[in-house]
């Protein structure tokens, strides 16, 4: 299935000592299958922290969720272990991890269910009154990959990073057309037989994750050296 990550800042390897430690679900690479919550997700972020929202997408085999060659914790609907599980997690007060399992999906405990959730700490509403009002709300989803086995399962997915390169060759194309004065077809095939095209098709060297303008960038300094 596609699975998306909604961010605010390009990065071309996933990082889990990086990541929040007090998510959800614990320190980990989060994605949804949901897309707009993580177009939501990446607006989110870029109003709070700056920078561009910007969109990850990925393949996910669903069948890894109950694969018993990882460690895995699926919550398929909002329960008490679910709620206390979150809880766990975002206690910032604990000196070490909660869990160490590979995979967690499950609801989001999101913006809209925080107000709950503080409410329950608080005791002014019950386990019950909590899971009622989380439980009849539009439905959520999310995937926590939290060990580099787990970061392995996820593909970038191949249809949407073949159009965005495609996009990134026109504009450095027409990059090349205004800046040396050469015609299209010159600037096209300037790009097709560089070491920086070969580069952008490799997707082991994450160059999709990269502006068209830095790979401009790159394209320049090959061209200068070979001159």
């Amino acid at each position: 299935m596609k699975v998306y990550h909604g961010t605010n800042v390009r990065f071309e390897r996933i990082d889990l000592s990086k990541c929040n430690p007090d998510n959800d679900f614990g320190r980990g690479f989060y994605v949804t299958a949901i897309k707009q919550h993580a177009l939501q997700r990446a607006q989110n972020m870029a109003d709070r922290y700056g920078g561009d929202p910007l969109l990850m997408e990925f393949e996910f085999d669903e069948k890894f969720l109950s694969d018993e060659n990882y460690r895995t914790l699926v919550f398929k609907t909002p329960s008490q272990e679910w709620v206390e599980f979150v809880i766990q997690n975002r206690n910032r007060t604990l000196s070490k991890p909660v869990h160490d399992f590979d995979i967690v999906a499950g609801p989001i405990a999101d913006d809209k269910m925080r107000r709950q959730f503080d409410r329950y700490a608080m005791k002014e509403i019950t386990m019950e009154q909590l899971l009622e009002k989380v439980t009849y709300r539009e439905p959520t989803h999310q995937i926590m990959l939290g060990s580099v086995i787990a970061l392995n399962l996820i593909q970038p997915n191949e249809d949407f990073l073949f159009s965005k390169i495609e996009d990134f060759i026109t504009s450095i194309s027409i990059a090349l057309v205004r800046d040396f004065n050469m015609d299209m077809l010159d600037a096209m095939n300037i790009v097709y037989n560089s070491d920086t095209f070969l580069k952008l098709m490799d997707l082991n060297t994450g160059f999709y994750h990269r502006t068209w303008q830095e790979i401009y960038e790159i394209l320049q300094r090959e061209l200068n050296r070979i001159s």
